[in-house]
């Protein structure tokens, strides 16, 4: 009498536990990669939401006077889920970061400035088409890595066409992918802005 055992031997259950493994690796990739660019799209989203609320705000004043993030927060111009479980003026982006949403003492313009936004995330951000006319009241960005320097900008005139240290002209924008490539590096965190009368 001949015994027929069923069942699978090790190396046929290694094997699948390796198939698995790979494919539980390129899962994980895909999702990190999923995620990096919700958060992008997400950042994108946010500073175009704050901006539109700004400038609906604003329409009918004459200066941007007393804008600030505590301001923002209390007026609804910085979506609850900015700021949440932190103090009115402590405003954090999608990855993380602080946003400055500021006149820095000159109430003919305002910025908006993200800190520590990933390099990979940059790239995606600064080579979006902001709006360079004069519709969009944009008139410079900055990309770099040192935060406050788009406040410490004297006046739009500061914004060179080259980008030299990082202050980018309307004409300048959106920003070349070679420039961008430059300006985000290829690892790190990096600091954003954007200036707008």
């Amino acid at each position: 009498m001949r015994n027929n055992e069923q069942g699978r031997s090790m190396i046929e259950m290694l094997g699948v536990l390796a198939i698995v493994g790979v494919l539980s690796v390129g899962g994980i990739a895909g999702y990190s990669k999923a995620m990096n660019k919700f958060k992008t799209n997400k950042l994108i989203d946010q500073v175009n939401m704050i901006t539109t609320n700004v400038r609906t705000l604003y329409s009918s004043q004459r200066t941007y006077n007393g804008l600030n993030n505590k301001l923002a927060t209390q007026v609804g111009l910085i979506p609850a889920e900015m700021f949440e479980g932190t103090s009115n003026s402590e405003v954090t982006h999608v990855f993380g970061g602080t946003l400055t949403l500021d006149t820095a003492n000159s109430d003919s313009w305002y910025y908006i400035e993200v800190e520590d936004v990933p390099s990979s995330a940059c790239l995606s951000i600064v080579t979006t088409d902001w709006g360079g006319d004069s519709g969009s009241g944009l008139v410079g960005m900055y990309v770099g890595d040192t935060a406050g320097s788009i406040a410490s900008a004297s006046a739009p005139s500061s914004f060179d066409e080259d980008g030299t240290g990082g202050l980018y002209a309307p004409s300048a924008l959106p920003m070349s992918i070679a420039d961008s490539n430059t300006s985000c590096g290829t690892n790190g965190m990096r600091v954003i802005g954007w200036m707008f009368m």
